[in-house]
């Protein structure tokens, strides 16, 4: 049994062997971060970010001093307080692990040991923040189901992605191809699985009526970088902020059809409140 806290002070004392699975979404990263360093956590304590995004690691170094990257397979649903259901059987998820920015360690093998102990698919990969890259090209898409409450076409993930790449590219980010990463994730997977488990963790967040998306730290975060290099991306823009827009007014999943998205992007009008 998993002793459970409400805040990460109430962790504290923190020993030499003890380390951090941060598993909260990314938009609470920063606050976990803070509640970690007024529990008397030291830069030392090794932390390991196993959220979605390519940002939470940064995000920590600036506080830890031993970051790790955690790219994450694993199709869940949680819709109700305390429940958390899963297709798989053999396996509670797929989990690649290695140190920011690269490269592995001790720590890193051992975390991956006890992981594999607990039934996940767990190991090491070198260049781990290029796996975590794929899994967030895959993530982009995320608000369009929750906005939608559809799948994406072909196009319209190939516009998605287009413009993350070229992002990526002008700022020296690397990533592996999408396909590589999704063959060793899936690999364990049945291929059978079906029904609620397909939607996305943004559109299980809106049903919830959490109040926030990820989807700032994903396509925001990427909108953010863009600007930075004079680049625009539209399509990652209007997905960010119609999410978290519907988001903070509690709205349900399927508000807006794929032709209400496209005439927002072509007139660039969208709902301007989007924090974090």
């Amino acid at each position: 049994m998993v002793e459970a806290f409400k805040s990460a002070e109430e962790l504290a004392p923190f020993g030499d062997e003890d380390v951090v699975l941060l598993t909260a979404k990314s938009q609470q990263t920063i606050r976990c971060l803070g509640q970690l360093k007024n529990a008397g956590a030291s830069r030392s304590l090794p932390m390991f970010c196993c959220q979605n995004s390519i940002w939470n690691e940064p995000t920590a170094s600036r506080v830890f001093d031993n970051v790790y990257g955690v790219a994450v397979s694993l199709p869940a649903t949680f819709l109700k307080a305390g429940e958390v259901t899963t297709p798989l059987s053999d396996i509670m998820g797929h989990l690649e692990i290695g140190c920011y920015p690269s490269g592995t360690d001790r720590v890193a093998a051992e975390v991956v040991r006890c992981l594999g102990e607990s039934d996940f698919d767990a190991h090491l990969n070198e260049t781990v923040m290029k796996a975590k890259a794929a899994k967030c090209l895959q993530n982009l898409m995320n608000p369009f189901d929750a906005i939608t409450d559809t799948k994406g076409s072909d196009d319209f993930i190939g516009h998605v992605r287009e413009e993350a790449e070229q992002i990526w590219k002008a700022a020296g980010i690397e990533w592996e191809p999408v396909e590589e990463y999704a063959k060793r994730s899936r690999a364990k997977r049945p291929s059978n699985t079906s029904g609620p488990e397909k939607k996305s963790s943004t559109w299980q967040s809106l049903a919830r009526g959490t109040g926030n998306v990820e989807a700032g730290q994903i396509n925001g975060d990427l909108v953010t970088l863009g600007k930075f290099l004079g680049m625009e991306a539209p399509y990652n823009e209007c997905l960010w902020r119609v999410s978290t827009d519907m988001a903070m007014k509690n709205e349900k999943p399927g508000k807006y059809s794929r032709s209400d998205l496209e005439r927002m992007i072509a007139g660039r009008r969208w709902p301007t409140l989007a924090p974090g």
